[in-house]
């Protein structure tokens, strides 16, 4: 069951954060002395909050507060934050919790694709290797075409790509390649399926005939300058 973070107002983001671990805009900790630390967590995910360094890196707690609020991943021990199977489990059903992995599990292939299946904005907070690994980067943008925006710009230049891309969702266009957006046979597909794109191609194709009979236009509209 996914537990419902309570709101708390007036405060900044860390103080707002210790409150809601106490249960609200105070109160007493949330961590018990003598508690079974994973049984707590099991009837409050929140305790991570206020827990010390034996509940933040108790591998079981952590577990179980992840699958209830997966953005307590935040709060995990770093030790736990570069597991592999800790950072799976809450990027499984929210990716983009991914940004809280430790370096080494964002360039983890296994672990960035389950973050995209989930979110396929996780992308940008995969390792630059892997925004540059074509297998990754297709993962991410068949589940969400504007994705192609995270991609390297070695990808972002691969014509086949960019052409996926843009066939999804024409405003993919605005994140490819200067010299992709200036081949007509990117832009003008592009442009018939969406005429406004027109606005994303380069500046040369703007007044280019056969661009502005794609987009259904006689001359180039004069704001498209």
């Amino acid at each position: 069951r996914r537990h419902q973070r309570p709101r708390v107002s007036g405060l900044p983001p860390r103080p707002r954060r210790a409150a809601v671990a106490m249960g609200g805009d105070g109160g007493e900790p949330a961590v018990a002395a003598g508690d079974d630390l994973q049984t707590l967590v099991e009837k409050n995910p929140w305790a991570l909050y206020r827990g010390t360094e034996d509940i933040r890196g108790h591998r079981g707690a952590v577990l179980e507060a992840i699958r209830a609020v997966p953005e307590l991943l935040a709060e995990a021990s770093p030790h736990l934050r570069a597991d592999p199977e800790v950072v799976s489990a809450a990027a499984a059903q929210d990716g983009e919790v991914l940004r809280y992995a430790s370096a080494e599990v964002q360039d983890n292939a296994d672990v960035v694709l389950v973050a995209i299946r989930s979110s396929p904005r996780a992308l940008r907070f995969a390792s630059p290797r892997l925004r540059g690994l074509r297998a990754v980067v297709l993962e991410a943008v068949r589940r969400n075409a504007l994705t192609l925006q995270f991609a390297s710009d070695e990808l972002r230049r691969d014509h086949e790509l960019v052409d996926e891309a843009v066939k999804l969702n024409p405003h993919a266009l605005m994140h490819a390649s200067k010299d992709l957006r200036a081949d007509k046979r990117v832009v003008c597909p592009a442009i018939r399926s969406n005429p406004c794109v027109l606005q994303h191609a380069a500046d040369t194709l703007k007044g280019d005939t056969e661009v502005l009979v794609a987009a259904g236009l006689r001359a180039a509209p004069p704001d498209l300058f």
